[in-house]
Parts: C-alpha cells; sequence; structure tokens
C-alpha cells in the first residue's frame, strides 16, 4: 500500500516495524470503534468534551473507572501518544497512522486535530477578539449561508443559537484574515465540523492552518484553480482504474465535475452522515486530500456495476439518495476499500504540472482568443464605418445621377427656349431688315414731298385745336357741376343730365373719328405729294394727342359718376320737399294762416 505524504509542518521519521502487542492493540481498536460509532451517545457528548479540549495533556486515568477494559486501553492509548506527541510524530509515525484510519476517539478529536495541524502555534489566534470587533464585506454572505450549514443538528438548529453566532464569528474573523479568499460557502460546513469538537478560538486556529498547509485556501479562491487540478486528477484515476465506467459516464455526458465537486470543497462532510464523514476528517487530518482521492475512488469501485446501467438523471440521483447512506452502519468497509486505492505521489506531481501546462496553453489561447476578438471587434468597427462610408458614397452617387438628370432636363429647356429666342432674333431681325427696307424704299421715294410734310403738320395743329377746345369744354362741363352742386336745391331733371352725356359722347366721338381720318388720309399714297420729313415726330405728337384724349374721356366718366352722385341727392332732396308739402297741407287744414309761420320751411324755400 503507498504510504501518503504528511501535510507541511509535520516532520516524520522512518517507518517502524509493529511489534505483536501494538498488532493486538490496533485489533481491540477496531473493534472499539466500531462499537464506538455505534453508540449514538458517543456523538451528544461532542458539546461537553469540546470545552474542556484546550489543555495541551489528557489525564489517561480521569474516567477509566467507568469504563470497560477494552475502552480503558484506548483512553491509555491515546492519552500516552497525546502526552508523547513529538516522540510519536518522528518515531511511531506508521502506527500513529493506522490509528488515525481506525478512527479517533471522540473524546481525543479536539486535542488530535490541533496536535496534527500544529495550530497552538498559529500567531493569529490572539488577534481572534480583535478581529470580531472589525467589521468585513462577506457579513451578509455569511449570514444567509450559515442557517444552511447542519439545519438538522441541534448545536445549529434556530436563527439565534449559540452554533449560529459562533460558526458567523469564524468565518467573519477568517473573511478579514484572507480577504482574497474572503468566504467560500463550502468552508462553513468545515467550520461547522471544528465547532462540534472544540471552542472558537481553536475552530479558528484550526481552519486557518487547514487553508494554509492543507490545499484548502487555493480550493477556495475565487478562481478554483486547485478545484479544476483535483478534477483533472481525479479522472485520470479514474481512467486508469475504472476504465468501463469511465467510457459509460463520457457517453452519458455526466461530467465529473458534476458529482466530485462537492468531495473536494467539502471534505465530504455534505455527502455522508456525520459519524462517516468524521471518520474521512481524521484521515484528512493526517493524509491531506490524498484520503478524497481514495474515498472517491472507493465508492465508484462499489457502485460501478449499478452506474453503468443508468443514465446521466439516474446517475444523479443515485449519487445523491443511494450512496451516502451505504456506509451507515459499516463506515470501516469504506475506509478499508479506501486505503487498498492505488495511489501514487509521483503521478499526481506529474499530473499536477501536465495540468499547469495545459492552462498555461489555455491561458495563451484565451489571450490570443481575446486578442483575436479585440481584433474581429475593431475590424467590424472598421467594417461598419466602411459600409456608412460606402452608403454615403452611394448616396452621394444616386444624387449626383439625379443632378445630373436635372442638369440635362434643365439644359433640353434652355435649348428649346435658346432655339425659341433665336427664332425670336431671326424674326426681329427679319422685321428689322424689311423696316430698313422699307425706309429706304421711302427715302428714296420721290412722291413724299414737302406738301406732305406740311398737310401732316396742319392736321397736327387741328388736332392740338380739338384738344384744346375738349379741354374747354371739359372745363365748361366741371363749372356746371359745380354750380349744380351750389344749386342743389334746383338740381336739374334726368333730361338735362341725359342731354348733357349725350353731347360729351358725340364731342368725344367726333373728335376721334376727325383724328383717325386725317390719319388715314395722311397715309394715304395720293395725298403724298412731297418728300417725306420727320414722320417719327408727327407720329409722335398724334400719339400723344390720343394720349390726352384718352385722359379727357377719363375725366370725363369720373363727371359723370358725380353727376349720377349728384341726381341721387336730388332724388332724396325732392322725397323730402314732398313729404313737408304734404306736412304743410295737413297743417294748413288744421288752421295754420300761411307757411312762414312753420319753422324750417322758410329755410327749405328761400326764394
Amino acid at each position: 500500500m503507498d504510504c501518503p505524504e504528511v501535510p507541511a509542518g509535520a516532520p516524520r521519521a522512518g517507518p517502524e516495524p509493529l511489534s505483536p502487542d501494538e498488532r493486538e492493540l490496533l485489533a481491540k481498536l477496531e473493534e472499539q470503534n466500531r462499537l464506538l460509532e455505534a453508540d449514538s451517545k458517543s456523538m451528544r457528548s461532542v458539546n461537553g468534551s469540546r470545552r474542556n479540549s484546550g489543555s495541551s495533556l489528557v489525564s489517561s486515568s480521569s474516567a477509566s473507572s467507568n469504563l470497560s477494559h477494552l475502552e480503558e486501553d484506548t483512553w491509555i492509548l491515546w492519552g500516552r501518544i497525546v502526552n508523547e506527541w513529538d516522540e510519536w510524530r518522528k518515531k511511531k509515525e506508521k502506527l500513529l497512522k493506522e490509528l488515525i484510519r481506525k478512527g479517533i476517539p471522540h473524546h481525543f478529536r479536539a486535542i488530535v486535530w490541533q496536535l496534527l495541524c500544529s495550530a497552538a502555534e498559529l500567531p493569529l489566534k490572539a488577534q481572534y477578539s480583535e478581529l470580531l470587533r472589525m467589521s468585513s464585506p462577506c457579513e451578509r454572505l455569511i449570514r444567509r449561508d450559515i442557517a444552511r450549514t447542519y439545519p438538522e443538528h441541534e448545536f445549529f438548529r434556530g436563527q439565534d443559537s449559540l452554533g449560529q453566532e459562533v460558526l458567523f464569528n469564524v468565518m467573519k474573523a477568517y473573511s478579514l484574515v484572507d480577504r482574497e479568499v474572503g468566504y467560500c460557502q463550502g468552508s462553513a460546513f468545515i467550520v461547522g465540523l471544528l465547532l462540534m469538537q472544540m471552542p472558537e478560538e481553536e475552530a479558528f486556529s484550526v481552519f486557518v492552518r487547514l487553508m494554509q498547509e492543507y490545499r484548502l485556501r487555493e480550493l477556495f479562491k475565487p478562481s478554483m484553480a486547485e478545484l479544476g487540478l483535483c478534477i483533472y486528477q481525479f479522472e485520470f484515476l479514474l481512467q486508469e482504474q475504472l476504465p468501463e465506467l469511465n467510457v459509460h459516464f463520457r457517453s452519458q455526458s455526466f461530467l465529473t465535475s458534476m458529482y466530485a465537486s462537492s468531495w473536494f470543497l467539502t471534505l465530504f462532510l455534505t455527502t455522508f452522515p456525520l459519524p462517516v464523514a468524521t471518520r474521512v476528517f481524521d484521515i484528512f487530518m493526517y493524509e491531506g486530500l490524498e484520503i478524497v482521492f481514495r474515498v472517491g475512488m472507493a465508492l465508484l469501485q462499489f457502485n460501478q456495476a449499478e452506474l453503468v446501467q443508468l443514465d446521466m438523471e439516474g446517475m444523479s440521483q443515485y449519487f445523491q439518495k443511494v450512496i451516502p447512506h451505504q456506509f451507515d452502519s459499516c463506515p470501516d468497509k469504506l475506509i478499508l476499500r479506501a486505503c487498498q486505492v492505488k495511489y501514487n505521489p509521483r503521478k499526481m506531481k506529474r499530473l499536477e504540472k501536465e495540468y499547469a501546462a495545459l492552462k498555461s496553453k489555455e491561458m495563451e489561447e484565451q489571450i490570443e482568443i481575446k486578442r483575436l476578438r479585440s481584433e474581429n471587434r475593431l475590424l467590424k468597427q472598421r467594417i461598419e464605418t466602411l459600409e456608412k462610408e460606402s452608403a454615403a458614397l452611394a448616396d452621394r452617387l444616386i444624387q449626383g445621377q439625379v443632378t445630373r438628370a436635372q442638369e440635362a432636363e434643365e439644359n433640353d429647356v434652355i435649348r428649346r427656349e435658346l432655339a425659341l429666342v433665336r427664332q425670336r432674333c431671326s424674326s426681329a431681325t427679319e422685321s428689322l431688315r424689311r423696316a430698313q427696307s422699307t425706309i429706304r424704299e421711302l427715302q428714296g421715294n420721290p412722291r413724299l414731298s414737302e406738301e406732305f410734310v406740311a398737310h401732316l403738320e396742319t392736321e397736327l395743329e387741328r388736332s392740338r385745336l380739338r384738344e384744346s377746345e375738349t379741354l374747354g369744354a371739359l372745363k365748361e362741363m366741371q363749372d356746371k357741376v359745380l354750380d349744380m352742386e351750389k344749386r342743389q336745391p334746383l338740381l336739374p331733371d334726368d333730361s338735362s343730365v341725359v342731354r348733357l352725356q349725350e353731347e360729351l359722347q358725340e364731342l368725344a366721338l367726333r373728335d376721334i373719328g376727325d383724328i383717325g381720318d386725317t390719319w388715314q388720309v395722311s397715309l394715304s399714297p395720293q395725298v403724298c405729294g412731297g418728300r417725306w420729313q420727320e414722320p417719327r415726330a408727327l407720329h409722335e405728337a398724334v400719339l400723344g394727342v390720343q394720349l390726352r384724349e384718352s385722359q379727357a374721356q377719363a375725366e370725363l366718366r369720373a363727371l359723370r359718376q358725380r353727376v349720377l352722385h349728384l341726381e341721387t341727392q336730388g332724388r332724396i332732396q325732392r322725397s323730402v320737399l314732398g313729404r313737408a308739402e304734404q306736412a304743410c297741407a295737413g297743417l294748413r287744414e288744421q288752421g295754420w294762416v300761411g307757411a312762414g309761420s312753420i319753422p324750417g320751411l322758410s329755410q327749405v324755400y328761400p326764394g
């Protein structure tokens, strides 16, 4: 059988062969442990014993009178071991190992556990009370989990129980000592087991030693790198010693971490009942994590035939309900099979190096993956930027095409307008050419003599004379209108206004007709007997006369409107006059003498 290494801080001497008396004593111890494990009273004596376990020496005769001869031998033996601890660790290492595997008596567990891990030499023990006065950032998490730690155990049952309070104190104190680890849920079960055996100060010291010297700190770090190593090593043992079961696990995708993680994190304290788990913890205090590998492989060896017939769900239920209670009545059977499991520390060291190399390679791959992801993210951002630029460029191209289409359309419109302008220019040029030709013909025609020019001047003078006569007539009409406004009570009747309108219309028509006849005669070639002189000036003079004639007509229309207004007022006055005459006639009938006595009548009829 392979001999495991003792944890750091526990020096050893070379193995020593067992004498016949020692072998007989081991057999007696095995029988006594079986009887003690079956005795339920021995577990209830834990609380009383942990208050007296702080002393370094235990008297071998304190209760020998009440024990059987076999129990007396056990007390004597462990009392001697405790009193001669240094000698036993150096010279009787193999015998001590066998005794621990057979089980440490309950009354000796507290002091033996402290001796195994050298907890009395811990400097932090003196700082425990000071740590309790400090505040920890993990207090809320600890309060949440302590109620779920051994909920069925009498010592921890109840929210305000002594067990929960001291468990909180120890976990809080350690979270202040090791801020990197802080608090991990599985560690509360280990501390809880320690508190069942010893006071809280000693439990704190033992727990600190376990974390520092037994690889538990690496297990409970946030990264849990040590747990990954343990699972890797356990998988190697499974593949090497139980290949058929390993193949079945892989075929069902039943990972080792699904059932073995709690074994390493809680040292089987959440798997087995306390009597069995305490036996495993006894060996752990001497041999370290090696016993976890051994017990785990022993469990799989015992249950291989049943496990290979189950699927993943069935195996999960089997690990939770069947395996924990298989060894309640015979923990020695499990311990014996565990001690027979092949375990090579050298292979474990080699596997540790392989795992470190794999993790290093994975770390490099993770770094490379992060780098590639970062580059990929940058490339995606670049692609998105290029896509946006491409979309913007496409929009600009489309806009440019639309602009070019609009420009082409505008060019077509401009070309059409230019063609129209050119056509009009050609027409104007042609008209100008014809006008110039006509002017040249007129200038070279001998019939346009000075007589024609004199005739036009005479007609112009006549037109101006008629204009002055029209202006005189308009002035006379304006005077008449003013006179009518002054003589408003004596307005002319409708026949006078109609007569004035007819005279104005006849005058305007006669003047316009005379001007038109004169212009037509002047343009006829029969009248033009002399040379053409200054035709533009004459034409402008005639147009001026026509303009003034139009202005006179506009003034005439205005006068007509004024006459209509005056007629309306005249009708109103006549209506008022009629009503006054009717009133006067009524007054005469009533006896009034004359119209002069009627108020206001003389103002209406001034004559």
